[in-house]
């Protein structure tokens, strides 16, 4: 829908859409929805995003039909190894955000809570149920980075293993174990389990769980380490340009609506 398009449509045309009274939507809009359903509030937020209209109380945030704003639902950082890594991908991702005139939110928990401060939300390593939680109360674009959502409607940005083990394999053929940082939610590390064998997560057991041997990895964190000093290390790294580049492609799709052949990205 173009811009033009979306300054034409009115609260009447969302309550049409909703189905209820010109009343509601107004209550809703302006926080008073103590006398509203959760469905009833739910059916008029959908059709605010499905007609592209903007409610007055955030015309400021929304003063070109959009915040310019996208959240970073960021939560598995309990060990100081996830810490780093975190650290790292809001560092890249909050350059290339500046770079494209965006601003980075960085939230550690959004469910069950509506936003209307930000066009999309990038949950990374969000589990499934937690996911569809947040889609359940925030009529914006999800992304899910390092979490694999059982739903084609959604964009979703994931490391290709297969390309990680083919590079393991090139350097060291079959003498080596993947140990990765625990980043990811337990759908995602089940399909990288399907691809990649015998991995070590990294939780709160630390480096003990770490076998001997060659290892390949995809976190930068893990190349120095002391305790590692005396193993053969390949990185095949996660957060990368390409990466943080595929997130804005599909964030610009998402909030356009574009029509792509499929949803899942793989880097």
């Amino acid at each position: 829908m173009e811009e033009k398009e979306i300054n034409k449509i009115t609260i009447k045309e969302v309550a049409r859409e909703a189905g209820v009274s010109v009343t509601t939507v107004s209550f809703i809009l302006n926080g008073i929805n103590d006398k509203c359903s959760s469905e009833t509030r739910r059916k008029v937020l959908h059709a605010i995003n499905i007609l592209g209209y903007r409610p007055s109380r955030v015309a400021q945030c929304f003063a070109r039909g959009k915040s310019d704003s996208i959240i970073l639902l960021a939560d598995k950082h309990k060990t100081v190894l996830q810490q780093a890594e975190s650290f790292q991908l809001v560092r890249m991702l909050g350059k290339a955000l500046e770079r494209n005139k965006l601003n980075l939110i960085i939230r550690t928990y959004l469910a069950a809570i509506y936003v209307d401060s930000a066009d999309a939300i990038i949950c990374a390593g969000t589990e499934e149920e937690t996911f569809r939680k947040i889609a359940a109360e925030n009529f914006v674009p999800l992304i899910a980075l390092d979490s694999r959502i059982h739903d084609e409607l959604f964009f979703q940005v994931m490391q290709d293993f297969e390309k990680v083990m083919k590079a393991g394999e090139e350097r060291f053929g079959k003498d080596f174990h993947v140990v990765l940082v625990d980043m990811y939610s337990e759908s995602c590390k089940k399909e990288i389990r399907e691809v990649c064998g015998d991995v070590t997560f990294l939780s709160e057991h630390g480096l003990a769980e770490v076998p001997k041997g060659n290892i390949v990895t995809v976190h930068e964190s893990l190349m120095n380490l002391p305790e590692l000093g005396d193993r053969e290390k390949l990185l095949v790294p996660a957060i990368t340009e390409q990466r943080v580049d595929a997130i804005l492609d599909c964030y610009y799709k998402a909030v356009k609506r574009e029509t792509v052949e499929s949803h899942v990205v793989r880097i």
